[in-house]
Formats: C-alpha cells, structure tokens, sequence
C-alpha cells in the first residue's frame, strides 16, 4: 500500500522536525514547546521556513496518492539534508499531548511561515485518524463489503484523496484483526483487491 507508507513516510519527517536543531535565532515559545531549549525551537521554525514553498497552497483535501508520492519524495529531500546537519544534537520532544504538540508547532508556523499550516494542520488531522478507529464496524464481513465496495468503484490506492486512504487503512486493519487469517489472506490475495492495493 504505497500511499500509506508515504503517508507514514511524511508524518515522521514533520514530527522528527520536533526534536530536532541547526541554527539560532530568537523565536517566540509556545507553552508545550517551552521545555525545549532555544536551538530546538529555532531549528524547528527554520524547519517551518524550508519546506514552506513546497507544501504552501496544496489542496491537501483532494491530495491523491500519486501527489502524496511527489510531496514525499520533496519532503524527503529536505528532510535528509537536515539530518545531516542535526548529527550529534539532542533535543527533547514537545510536552503534553499530541494535540498539544500540533497546536504550538501551528501556532509557531502562523507567526513563522504561515505557508506551512495548512500542511500541519493535514499531517495533525491525518494523525488522528490512524489513530482511531475509523469507519469499520470490527465484523470481518461487513468490513470486506465496505473494503468490497470501494474497490468496485475501480481505480486504485494512488487515485484516492488522503481521507480516502486513511479509510482503506482503517478497513485493511480491521478484516486483518477482525477475520480469521485463513479468511483475510483469501480476501487480500484476490486479483482485483491486490491491484487495488497496488500489491502487484
């Protein structure tokens, strides 16, 4: 499932941007980032700043696959070029919740590079969502059907908006946990659901 490991791909580089540093510069704090010293904090908003030309003015809510792939491989990029400069630093990560962490890393972007909300504000949302448990019901069968029915609309994981993908992910979990092994390997290696999941 290609789309979801990119999607996973982006999540982690966003995040790891939490705890990580290169330069200084006086930056304002906010609370759940007040823990971290001020390199952290200073990284993290230069952080906001370089990949703001590449994530400002996406429509993230119609973001299919095959742009997530494009947005991953740029991302990545940036990313590796970073983490090579970081070598070697230490910093802590954002107190209290998730939730919490999202909102002082938005509102840093807002004052930092606004271009870049929209961006968090995605990657905040589609957190949530692997989290939860999605629209499955946790019956084996019925969640085939839905999974079944998604696939009958034809095309494949690249051509769904993100909402969609995170959905596919919650039903792939849920026949994986929910059907006997026997059961969700049948389903999951019937021609037309692995070209859907672009297993082959």
């Amino acid at each position: 499932m290609r789309p979801m490991r990119v999607l996973s791909l982006l999540l982690v580089s966003t995040l790891f941007a939490c705890s990580s540093g290169t330069q200084t510069t006086t930056t304002a704090v906010p609370a759940a980032l007040g823990e971290m010293p001020e390199v952290c904090i200073d990284a993290l908003a230069e952080y906001l700043r370089l990949i703001e030309p590449v994530v400002e003015g996406i429509d993230f809510e119609n973001l299919t696959g095959s742009d997530l792939e494009t947005l991953g491989s740029e991302l990545e990029g940036l990313s590796e070029d970073m983490t090579a400069e970081i070598e070697g630093m230490d910093c802590p990560d954002p107190v209290g919740s998730d939730d919490e962490a999202f909102n002082a890393v938005i509102a840093l972007a807002e004052r930092e590079a606004p271009g870049t909300v929209g961006y968090l504000e995605w990657v905040a949302a589609a957190v949530s969502g692997l989290e939860g448990p999605g629209e499955v019901s946790g019956d084996c069968e019925t969640d085939i059907g839905a999974l079944q029915g998604i696939i009958d609309q034809g095309g494949t994981m690249s051509e769904l908006t993100m909402t969609q993908v995170v959905e596919v992910g919650s039903l792939v979990a849920s026949i994986s946990t929910a059907c006997s092994p026997a059961r969700a390997q049948e389903f999951f290696e019937r021609e037309d659901v692995a070209e859907f999941l672009e297993e082959r």
